[in-house]
């Protein structure tokens, strides 16, 4: 999983996405390879924001030309000062999503170690009121050390792009991108 936000020019209408790949873990490495062979010299990963239009299009289809499944949950209105609400809020319905199709094992993209501990709390709470299973796992990695998150970036970067008004070319090299609107206000 990886987010991506908007904030927006009054600071209470942005949106916020939070993306998920789904991918059989022993098909994975072909994955991971495809990536790491479209890397610039010198760069430790792909980072969808950093990348140009042409390259941003082949990345969508390296990816679209796996066996991916891709959700997304765009989360708004946001008020930028409720970010990690709007995290909750959308992490929520994903893992619920994920946990509906029989995903076992979650990874995010790690941050500061009390914002980790924060969403394996909410984790926690989801599974006490029985809105995902015991059976799913959620853990953190970096996106340097796990080329697999370098997916729901790009994903997320793609449709926040496409929601704004922008650039939707990339967008359909992913193939189809099951993307779950959510009213936050």
């Amino acid at each position: 999983m990886d987010e991506s936000m908007r904030a927006a020019k009054d600071g209470k209408n942005g949106l916020y996405l939070l993306a998920a790949v789904v991918a059989d873990p022993g098909k994975c490495d072909v994955v991971r390879d495809g990536l790491a062979s479209l890397l610039l010299k010198g760069a430790l990963r792909l980072h969808w924001r950093d990348e140009t239009e042409m390259r941003r299009c082949k990345i969508a289809a390296l990816i679209g030309s796996h066996d991916l499944a891709h959700l997304v949950v765009v989360g708004a209105p946001i008020n930028h000062r409720r970010q990690e609400r709007a995290r909750a809020q959308c992490m929520e319905r994903l893992l619920y999503e994920l946990d509906q199709l029989g995903v076992s094992e979650v990874w995010l993209e790690t941050r500061h170690f009390a914002l980790n501990e924060r969403d394996l709390r909410l984790v926690e709470a989801l599974r006490g009121k029985r809105s995902v299973s015991s059976g799913i796992r959620v853990g953190f990695s970096r996106p340097k050390d796990e080329p697999m998150l370098w997916v729901p970036d790009a994903v997320a970067g793609a449709v926040n792009a496409a929601t704004s008004g922008g650039d939707t070319d990339a967008m359909d090299g992913f193939g189809e991108i099951e993307i779950i609107n959510l009213n936050l206000s």
